[in-house]
């Protein structure tokens, strides 16, 4: 039976965005080991992190499914539950509750459990305060009242409505308070919300997280973007970090108002601070007494996919943050461990809800699912081995001078909760906290911290103290005046001179406080604020502070633009800062401006690349003159050159306008010495069709001795000229005369002259392409352009082609997403393929997932995964090395089912998950774009395609959008034999699965993403009269490719390129990786084996040692390895370690 559904000539695994469909919120619907719900066997599983012990605190049959839930100042823990998720049934009653469970004998286990609210639907959040409970309630915030004491909701009030219900797992949520007495709540990404207030409409479109103040009914965007971020938190010094539930950025540092990854509308976001970092849910700060010194100020968040609950270890890195992992809190193999909340409890352990559910996915697995659990869940507590407990304080009815000495608690939720608490008592408290303020004791160690509080207090119960904000502005402490600036932002119109007050924090020796500053000053408006904001260009500006500049800029422009219009640019009289503000702003009218500061010279150099892409990307022909005019008179600087070039050629493309005058001079850059110029050059004279270059550049095309670049650049120019002359050059170009990729190129640049006649010489080249010949540029062409797949198709009848050249062709047309079955079919016949989706019995799959399971190598599936016909990590990342387009796959393993990953790759059509159809764009000029959608600003539609290349389309230039197919390739699944397909899934199924050898640890840093050097033939002429050391420069002739660790962290010695330069002599390998370096210092860079190897730092040699201590400097450094490989035994691993006593802050370079 096997045999006849599992054809023994094997299989094919059309790796380019292979896994998209099997992501793991997709794969468990074929799930058949459902676990025993006993918490007692859960709890024995759990692998605890040393020194801490876990114990049930609450548990079903008393409570079912917890969301979210929050401490009240009683101690007693509120949750919302929810049964009726994902969506209830025709004619089913809701019965979702809000709980308030009790440990009322304080000996960690909750006795009682009550009822607060039943009856509602799917709440997402609860947070106790003002006599009873806000809750999320779909599209509503509402507020339950207990009036008499009994823990039951007596009345209810609709607070603010409007918030979107798109859909179920991304409606309001995560609740919580502020230190400054406001309430924080976020929505997702497919959610729209228009929400009326006092003060007008607000509006969130996607996700985001909203900041409340229920007194007043003000409601304003704190910060929007993420996927689905189920997690927010302050730490002790008020800052904002986040986590999201379906991104891959691990912890983000939140700056006000900020755009981040997903975000609608935005031209620019902020990323977060672990790139490749699975999807985390919840977030808490670990402090108090109870907690080991060493783990106070660490994150607590869950990898709720991978069944663990993990730790993070927070240090300053410039104006922002750096997060790094730690080991896990709790680790386990039990597949129905779901944590997606967790809080610190009044006597200092740790509370996890556990949602408990084998099955994790939304919309992926059948609503009705009857696997689905919708009665089980669990608050475990996690509490430090021989550590005392906290006692639990007691603050309800305490007198409010011991309030006050509350502030002063070691622990975050007694402070917290004393101002709860306060709250409550309103603005009353007042006199008897300035009494309190003025008399602590200033050599306290804490003595800021304690104003600091006193200075929330104040906020929480709406009170502005301007005279202990000014004291705080100007602390000794710098978290302190942070904190300060931001309080501020909220009293700006309460305070005289909000403007002066901020003048000497701009300028302030802590990074962070100037960032504080600049985001208050793009709420003030006023020209004033602008130009005191951009004076901290003047100090350090990391990716941080550049970011918060940037916004602000754009924020503020119609307060300072039309002034500098006008002429009055005493507005912002540096030069400097005025050219960072007019690239920000990015639109026309900066243009004259920024002409006028490059002809009078004032533009640093550092900045000249900056201010010539303005020009070119938003002038008009008389603009575009006059940098044209620049360019020209730049005789040395080629850089800026290309820059230039490459500008003016992006707005003939994309906005139909050239420069102005007279262009013939363009012809002087074709002979050039520098083939980047050249080949610019060539482009910008075929987008302007000058024919006075025709010669030139039919002569760099058909000339056999002509650079590479330089000949496939004139071949691209003599399509954009047009014409008969084009057309019968580049006819020539495609016979057999000429090299393969020269044949390609030139039928491409046929393609929008003659398409039939371009079909029929590509269907001739591929008649004697092989698969190592790269047709998918070719096929691309005709894929991306209106009406060309049938004439491609119609060409293709009745020819024959190389049988794995044709299965690429396919691969290609599926990763572009577009549904072309006439082309498809012509292809399969072409190539004599004989395949479709495949779907294997019950019978069939379970005697495979057994073979699997029982006989899988899951390291020779990592070599299949790995190889270069499939493939893989063209698209997908693991551990974010690799492409961007699908999935990371990092966990994958963790929680998908053998059964469904087995009928992914048969039949990758038959469940499509979210975020990952593709989007097919057709432009009025009849261009077709394809691709998965990153986000989409005023003036533009992002896409990435499946080179991983982020596509800009303008808005105003689409003609039709429309959803396309899965990214995976169907029907193409008979490369694989039966036995690898078994070893593919083997190994798949074992990533990121705890207790597995291929569970990838963040904990450990190891270089994932390499680039080496590729043995061509200007490459060895370039070696070959220079030293080693030349590969750390930069040259056209050394052409780097990416390659990727395996899950271990090791480059594969056959995966290093080997350099001979001649019989008997030894072979050379060379490699490299980059590091990100935001504070400068000492780090330790340990490695493998370092028989054979050279090593460089930059450019400076550097004695290679299994452990190498490096001064780096801030930027981008280039680790760089030459390997004898005749020598060498193993690949190549190096691992990133810290050096004490260093305040470096590095990154490891990752991604494609």
């Amino acid at each position: 039976m096997m045999k006849s559904e599992l054809s023994s000539k094997g299989f094919i695994v059309a790796m380019a965005l292979v896994f998209a469909a099997f992501q793991p919120a997709l794969a468990q619907r074929n799930l058949k080991d459902i676990p025993s719900p006993d918490p007692d066997i859960e709890l024995k599983s759990f692998q605890v992190a040393e020194g801490f012990e876990v114990n049930l605190y609450a548990s079903d049959p008393r409570i079912a499914k917890p969301i979210q839930m929050n401490f009240d100042s009683q101690g007693r823990l509120w949750i919302a539950s929810s049964e009726v998720y994902p969506q209830i049934k025709p004619g089913q009653k809701a019965t979702d509750k809000i709980l308030v469970v009790e440990d009322r004998d304080g000996d960690g286990t909750a006795e009682k459990t009550t009822v607060f609210v039943d009856g509602l639907l799917i709440p997402t959040g609860v947070e106790p305060g003002d006599g009873g409970a806000y809750v999320a309630n779909s599209t509503e915030l509402v507020h339950f009242k207990d009036t008499d004491g009994d823990l039951k909701a007596d009345e209810t009030n609709v607070v603010l409505s409007g918030f979107g219900t798109e859909d179920t797992h991304h409606i309001l949520h995560t609740l919580r308070w502020g230190p400054d007495g406001m309430l924080y709540f976020n929505q997702s990404i497919y959610i729209h919300s228009h929400v009326e207030t006092p003060y007008g409409v607000r509006r969130l479109n996607a996700g985001g997280i909203w900041q409340f103040r229920p007194e007043t009914l003000r409601l304003e965007v704190l910060a929007r973007g993420w996927v689905n971020s189920w997690g927010h938190h302050f730490d002790q010094w008020g800052q904002s970090f986040v986590t999201d539930g379906a991104g891959g950025e691990g912890i983000n540092y939140l700056v006000p108002g900020a755009a981040y990854v997903t975000a609608f509308g935005v031209k620019r976001i902020l990323r977060g601070l672990n790139p490749g970092s699975p999807k985390y849910c919840g977030l808490e700060m670990v402090d108090g007494r109870h907690m080991p010194e060493d783990w106070r100020g660490s994150l607590v968040t869950n990898d709720f996919r991978g069944n663990r609950v993990v730790r993070f270890a927070v240090s300053d890195d410039g104006a922002g943050y750096a997060a790094r992992e730690q080991p896990e809190l709790i680790k386990t193999k039990h597949v129905a461990f779901r944590p997606i909340d967790v809080k610190m409890g009044p006597d200092g352990a740790i509370y996890i809800a556990d949602w408990y559910n084998p099955i994790i996915q939304h919309g992926e697995v059948d609503f009705r699912d009857p696997r689905r659990d919708h009665v089980h869940g669990r608050i475990w507590r996690v509490t430090a081995k021989g550590r005392p407990l906290v006692e639990r304080p007691k603050l309800v009815g305490a007198l409010t001078e011991e309030l006050f000495e509350h502030l002063k608690a070691p622990e975050t939720w007694t402070r917290h909760h004393a101002k709860r608490v306060l709250k409550s008592r309103g603005s009353k408290v007042v006199p008897k906290l300035n009494k309190w303020v003025a008399g602590l004791d200033k050599k306290d160690a804490r003595y800021e911290h304690h104003l600091l509080e006193a200075l929330w207090t104040y906020q929480t119960v709406d009170s502005p103290s301007p005279a202990l904000l000014t004291r705080l502005l100007n602390a000794d402490e710098p978290r302190v005046r942070a904190a300060a600036v931001r309080v501020l932002q909220h009293w700006k119109d309460r305070v005289d001179n909000p403007v002066d007050l901020l003048a000497e924090r701009i300028e302030d020796d802590f990074p962070r406080v100037r960032l504080e500053a600049v985001r208050v000053l793009a709420s003030i408006p006023r020209p004033k604020s602008v130009e005191l904001a951009l004076r901290a260009l003047d100090g350090d500006v990391d990716r941080f502070m550049d970011y918060a500049l940037w916004l602000t800029a754009r924020e503020r422009k119609d307060d300072w633009l039309p002034l500098v219009e006008s002429g009055k640019f005493d507005v912002i009289p540096n030069v400097h800062h005025l050219t960072f503000a007019l690239k920000a702003v990015e639109s026309p009218v900066v243009v004259p401006l920024m002409l006028d500061l490059l002809h009078s010279d004032k533009v640093a150099d550092e900045q000249l690349n900056d201010a010539v892409q303005v020009v070119a990307s938003l002038g008009q022909p008389n603009h575009l003159a006059a940098a044209f005019e620049f360019a020209l008179g730049r005789e040395s600087d080629n850089t800026m050159k290309i820059a230039l070039l490459g500008g003016l050629a992006t707005a003939t493309r994309q906005r139909k306008v050239r420069p102005a005058g007279d262009l013939g001079r363009l012809s002087n850059l074709l002979t050039s010495n520098d083939r980047g110029v050249v080949a610019s050059a060539v482009l910008c004279a075929g987008l302007w069709k000058l024919e006075s270059t025709r010669p030139a550049i039919t002569g760099l095309a058909t000339s056999n001795s002509t650079d590479n670049v330089i000949r496939l650049a004139a071949i691209d120019g003599l399509s954009q000229l047009g014409g008969a002359a084009s057309m019968k050059a580049l006819a020539e170009l495609t016979t057999e005369r000429h090299p393969i990729g020269i044949r390609l190129r030139a039928a491409v640049g046929l393609l929008p002259l003659d398409a039939a006649a371009a079909a029929k010489q590509t269907v001739a080249i591929l008649g004697s392409a092989s698969a190592d010949d790269d047709s998918t540029p070719a096929i691309s062409a005709f894929i991306g352009r209106k009406n060309a797949a049938p004439t491609l198709a119609q060409a293709l009848a009745g020819s024959k082609i190389n049988e794995d050249v044709a299965k690429l062709a396919l691969r290609t047309i599926s990763s572009s997403g577009r549904n072309l079955p006439g082309l498809s079919d012509a292809l399969r016949k072409a190539g004599g393929i004989k395949t479709g989706p495949k779907t294997l019995s019950p019978e069939a799959m379970q005697a495979l997932v057994a073979d699997i399971n029982e006989q899988g190598n899951p390291a020779h599936g990592e070599s299949i995964f790995r190889r270069k016909d499939l493939a893989c990590l063209k698209c997908h990342a693991i551990a974010g090395a690799g492409g961007r387009v699908g999935p990371d796959l990092l966990s994958v393993g963790a929680s998908a089912q053998v059964d469904y990953l087995v009928e992914s790759l048969l039949d990758p059509n038959k469940k499509v998950k979210e975020n990952y159809n593709t989007l097919v764009v057709q432009t009025l000029g009849g261009k077709v774009v394809s691709g998965v959608k990153v986000r989409q600003t005023d003036k533009d539609l992002i896409i990435r395609d499946a080179e991983d290349r982020e596509v800009a389309v303008p808005l105003d230039d689409i003609d039709v959008q429309k959803n396309g197919a899965s990214i995976m390739p169907a029907g193409l699944t008979d490369r694989l034999t039966k036995s690898e397909l078994r070893d593919l899934v083997s190994f798949l199924s074992k990533l990121g699965k705890v207790g597995s050898d291929y569970a990838i640890s963040n904990q450990v840093r190891v270089v994932r993403r390499w680039q080496t050097l590729q043995p061509t033939k200007d490459s060895y002429f370039r070696l070959r009269r220079t030293r080693f050391s030349t590969v750390t420069v930069d040259h056209p002739s050394l052409v780097w490719d990416s390659a990727y660790s395996t899950v271990r962290g090791v480059l594969p010695k056959p995966q290093m390129p080997i350099f001979r330069y001649r019989a008997g002599t030894p072979g050379t390998s060379f490699a490299r990786f980059e590091l990100a370096v935001s504070n400068p210092g000492k780090v330790e860079l340990k490695i493998n084996d370092v028989d054979g190897l050279l090593m460089w730092v930059g450019t400076e040699p550097v004695e290679p040692a299994e452990s190498v201590v490096v001064d780096l400097a801030k930027g981008t450094q280039r680790i760089t390895f030459s390997a004898n490989a005749d020598q060498r035994k193993s690949g190549l691993r190096v691992e990133l370690g810290d050096v004490e006593g260093s305040e470096a802050q590095v990154q490891i370079v990752s991604g494609k």
